[in-house]
């Protein structure tokens, strides 16, 4: 059975898609204001010495408006990632009335990795002003979501190939499980001080923020487990397909009701 895996997506992802290990402690005293103040400038040096523009510090509207995005990408994401699961049960019995049903889910995992790869961060490269080399280098949370994007591609074309060329060989279908299972693992890198937000709250923010991606990093790991078992098909094949099935729809459940 073909299918695919999140992400997201996030990771969906998949975004889609980039989540949770590293935390900041934000102080309201003036020692750690200062620390702050310090950080930004060094920030704004490097960006400046690695030739990204260097954005003033981002007003209460432009953090609201950033959280917006991004929880607008997670539900985005969540879309495609149900529908995955849903066509996780639906399409053994709608393939063999409807051959091109079998390509779907290459497109599922398509779109949201295009989408990724050029609107997840609409300040940097392709359409923004920082530079590939800026986000490789000093933008680790783009980068991030710049990866998910190219899991999302990769694992779009392995699906793809593997139905068009009809290939059942364990290793081609060991690439899905481990191309997830390196999503997944790719969440519990992501820092959440990149979804800081002002005010008393900004350290409860990013413990909410932290504990969502674990809880999408733990789904992802379940999905690659259960898509590698039910490949093998000497294990309760029907019962891993389904269990991949409800993680995916766990999974969307996760992405949609993301908040930050």
């Amino acid at each position: 059975m073909k299918k695919l895996a999140a992400v997201l997506c996030c990771l969906l992802a998949l975004s889609i898609s980039g989540m949770a290990a590293q935390e900041g402690d934000h102080q309201h005293d003036a020692p750690a204001a200062s620390h702050e103040h310090l950080g930004h400038d060094m920030s704004a040096m490097a960006g400046a010495a690695s030739g990204a523009p260097v954005k003033p510090r981002k007003s209460a509207e432009e953090l609201a408006a950033d959280k917006r995005f991004s929880e607008f990408n997670h539900r985005f994401a969540g879309i495609f990632v149900l529908l995955v699961g849903l066509l996780a049960v639906a399409e053994p019995k709608l393939a063999q009335r409807l051959a091109w049903m079998r390509y779907l889910w290459s497109a599922l995992f398509f779109i949201p990795g295009v989408y990724l790869l050029i609107w997840s961060d609409p300040e940097s490269w392709p359409v923004g002003n920082q530079t590939l080399r800026y986000v490789i280098t000093s933008n680790m949370q783009v980068l991030q979501h710049k990866l998910f994007s190219l899991l999302l591609l990769a694992l779009s074309a392995v699906e793809f190939v593997r139905i068009r060329k009809r290939l059942q060989s364990a290793w081609v279908s060991a690439i899905f499980p481990a191309l997830a299972g390196a999503g997944a693992l790719l969440l519990l890198y992501h820092d959440p001080n990149a979804h800081a937000t002002l005010g008393p709250t900004a350290h409860a923010d990013m413990e909410a923020v932290q504990h969502q991606h674990l809880g999408f990093a733990i789904t992802g790991f379940g999905i690659a487990l259960a898509k590698g078992i039910a490949d093998v098909g000497k294990f309760q094949p029907r019962l891993m397909r389904n269990l991949f099935a409800i993680l995916m729809v766990v999974l969307a459940g996760l992405l949609m009701t993301y908040t930050e």
